[in-house]
């Protein structure tokens, strides 16, 4: 087990040592033809079709629910509040649990997902900072990609009028999905907006909560949307007690000086 783990660990950082040549030529990206970006254009389209796509579609889910709005009275306004407070904890989760599994598990070599998620992920690991110079289309676009194979069937197929309970809470989801890698790349700004710093104080990510994964082991706090559910799951000693039943059952890579040393 333990010469498995070293193995993938040197195949990791042979191929993200790589990368990472390839990320520090082009650290400052040009203006180009859609946008600063330093990655291949296809990407860049894919990312600009999504942003457009997830508008027009969510145009039409707004809509839905705008005229399958309840009349509203105090205990339907708590549970659309208590819906969109679960939504956001929701997030919260799989924001963590996405980053834990791009951070530890595959390599930037990962069909579909190494080169788009994989190594995005284990590149902010080296130069944290990268992200606060990159335009919104570079930090967000893949928030909406991911969403839309549930915003499209909801928009254009669930029964609003029935189920806006669900809806509702689709859409604080969707919202708070969306909504992710910008509370990430404000929490890494020395000067964020002043909007960024109000909603840092009460619903997203602070600087102070993601400063403790950017320390080794970067074992914890892994959550990145609101960052709530951080304390709990260091209580627990969630991300490390995962982090071994993979290493244990050799899908995670082996090893945790990784995102700070070769990489």
């Amino acid at each position: 087990m333990v010469a498995s783990c070293q193995r993938i660990g040197r195949d990791t950082r042979t191929s993200d040592a790589y990368h990472l040549r390839g990320m520090r030529e082009s650290v400052h990206p040009g203006r180009q033809l859609l946008g600063r970006h330093d990655y291949p254009m296809r990407d860049r389209v894919f990312e600009l079709a999504s942003v457009v796509v997830f508008a027009a579609v969510s145009v039409r889910f707004v809509g839905r629910m705008r005229s399958a709005f309840p009349p509203l009275e105090a205990l339907g306004v708590v549970r659309l509040c208590a819906l969109a407070w679960s939504a956001l904890l929701v997030a919260d989760f799989l924001s963590g649990l996405v980053h834990f599994m791009c951070d530890n598990v595959g390599s930037a070599d990962t069909p579909v997902v190494g080169r788009k998620f994989i190594k995005s992920f284990r590149d902010h690991h080296l130069d944290p900072e990268a992200m606060t110079r990159a335009d919104f289309i570079s930090v967000n676009a893949d928030n909406f990609a991911v969403c839309l194979p549930v915003l499209i069937p909801a928009a254009l197929w669930l029964d609003v009028d029935r189920h806006f309970a669900t809806a509702w809470f689709l859409a604080a989801l969707i919202g708070c999905v969306v909504i992710t890698n910008q509370a990430h790349q404000w929490a890494h700004m020395s000067d964020p907006p002043m909007v960024a710093r109000l909603l840092q104080r009460t619903f997203l990510l602070s600087p102070d909560s993601h400063r403790v994964h950017h320390v080794a082991p970067h074992d914890q706090n892994y959550c990145i949307t609101s960052g709530m559910l951080n304390p709990l799951l260091t209580r627990v000693d969630f991300w490390p007690k995962l982090l071994r039943a993979l290493r244990h059952r050799h899908l995670a890579v082996g090893d945790p000086d990784r995102l700070t040393t070769d990489r």
